[in-house]
C-alpha cells in the first residue's frame, strides 16, 4: 500500500504533469529551484508555507488541493429503491426532498440499455476505422476524455470528471489490451488502460507517461453449480463444463490458451471455446444467467455476481498517456481525478479491487 506522504507527493507531481510543465519550468514560474521540485516529488522534504503558496499559485490551484487532506462527507440515511447486498455500492438521488439509494448489484452495476449518442453518421455506407465520415450532432458536447480499456472500473471515472472544474465528460471505449494500444497509437484516445502481471516490470513506451489505476486478480470464474467441484481448469475439462470465452487479443484468452497448453489440451476440448464475449462483466453475467459454466475474467466481475473464482494471476491496470497530450483540458482533468480522493474510494468500495496503485506515477 502507498503511504500518505507518497500519496501527497504524487498528487503534486500529477498536477505538474497535467499542466504539461517540466520541473525546471515550474521552478522558474514559482521562483524556487528545480531541486526543490524534485525533493517534494520524491518525498525527501515537505515545502514550507511560502513555497507551497508559490507552487499553488503557479499551478493555478490551492495548497489544500496539492497537499491537504480532503474533508469527509457527512453520512446520511437513504431509502432503498431495490434490495441491496451487504456493503453495496449505491447511486443516490433526492425524490420529494428525501434521499433514495439505488444499489449497483449484478446487471445494475453496468448499463445494459442503449447508450445515448451525441451524433449520427449521415453517410449510409459502412466505413472502416480511420475514415472521415460526415456526422449530424444531436447534442452539444464539451471536453470529453476518451479512454480505451477493458477494466469495468474505468466507468467510475465519469462521476469525478463530471464534478471536475471545469466539468469533463467520459467516453470509455471498452476493448482489450491489444485494441487499446492500437487506438492509442492511432491518436484516437487520450489514454489507454493496459493491464499487466503484477510481477512484470513495467515498460513505459517512448513519449508516454504511465499512471496507476487499480490492481485485481484474473482467473477462472465458475458458476455456483460447480463452485465446489471446479478448482482448476483440469477439473473443468474432466467434468466437460461449458465455457464462455473472451475475444482474440484479450489477456483473458491468452491466459486460457496458456493454461490449455500447459495441460496438453486442445482448445476443442472445451465446449464453447469458439464463443467471444467482449467484457469481464459480460463473462460473469453469461455464467450467472446459466449460459455457460466457466470463463476467464477479473475477480471483481465474479464477486459482483456471487460466482466462484480460481485466481490465476495478479494484475495491475495502468493508464498510458501520450506526453504530447499533457496540458490538454481532458488529460488535466484525468490526472486531477487520479490525484484526488474520490476515485480511490470508489475503487476500494468494489470487492476484489486494490486501489493502492491509483495515481501512482511509474518511474519505468
Amino acid at each position: 500500500m502507498t503511504t500518505g506522504a507518497q500519496r501527497l507527493d504524487d498528487r503534486f507531481r500529477l498536477a505538474r504533469l497535467a499542466r504539461g510543465l517540466s520541473q525546471g519550468t515550474l521552478a522558474d514560474m514559482a521562483g524556487v529551484t528545480r531541486q526543490s521540485i524534485s525533493g517534494i516529488e520524491s518525498g525527501r522534504w515537505s515545502p514550507s508555507l511560502e513555497v507551497a503558496l508559490a507552487l499553488a499559485a503557479a499551478l493555478g490551484t490551492s495548497i489544500e488541493d496539492l497537499f491537504g487532506a480532503a474533508p469527509e462527507l457527512p453520512a446520511l440515511s437513504a431509502r432503498l429503491a431495490a434490495p441491496a447486498l451487504a456493503s453495496a455500492r449505491l447511486l443516490l438521488s433526492e425524490v420529494d426532498g428525501a434521499p433514495v439509494a439505488f444499489p449497483l448489484v449484478g446487471d445494475s452495476g453496468f448499463v445494459p440499455g442503449f447508450r445515448p449518442a451525441i451524433a449520427r453518421a449521415t453517410d449510409t455506407r459502412a466505413e472502416p476505422a480511420g475514415s472521415l465520415t460526415p456526422t449530424q450532432p444531436m447534442a452539444a458536447f464539451g471536453p470529453t476524455l476518451a479512454v480505451a480499456g477493458c477494466d469495468p472500473a474505468l466507468a467510475l471515472l465519469a462521476g469525478p470528471l463530471e464534478r471536475h472544474r471545469p466539468p469533463t465528460g467520459l467516453l470509455w471505449w471498452s476493448c482489450n489490451n491489444t485494441a487499446g494500444r492500437r487506438l492509442l497509437e492511432a491518436g484516437t484516445v487520450h489514454a489507454a488502460a493496459v493491464h499487466r502481471r503484477a510481477d512484470e516490470q513495467p515498460r513505459r513506451p517512448a513519449g508516454h507517461e504511465i499512471v496507476g489505476f487499480a490492481a485485481w486478480r484474473e482467473g477462472l470464474v465458475v458458476s455456483s453449480k460447480y463452485a465446489k467441484t471446479v478448482h482448476s481448469l483440469a477439473d473443468a475439462l474432466e467434468l466437460g463444463v461449458r465455457l464462455v470465452n473472451r475475444e482474440p487479443g484479450s489477456e483473458a484468452r491468452r491466459l486460457l490458451d496458456k493454461a490449455l497448453g500447459e495441460l496438453g489440451a486442445e482448445p476443442t476440448a472445451l465446449s464453447g471455446y469458439d464463443t467471444a464475449c467482449s467484457a469481464h462483466l459480460l463473462v460473469a453475467s453469461s455464467i450467472a444467467a446459466g449460459l455457460a459454466d466457466i470463463g476467464v475474467a477479473s475477480e471483481p466481475a465474479a464477486l459482483a455476481y456471487g460466482l466462484g473464482f480460481v485466481p490465476w494471476q495478479e494484475e495491475i491496470c495502468e493508464l498510458h498517456i501520450p506526453q504530447a497530450l499533457l496540458g490538454t483540458a481532458e488529460v488535466r482533468a484525468l490526472l486531477d481525478v487520479l490525484a484526488g480522493r474520490e476515485l480511490p474510494s470508489q475503487l476500494a468500495a468494489i470487492a476484489g479491487y486494490d486501489a493502492a496503485p491509483c495515481g501512482k506515477v511509474s518511474e519505468a
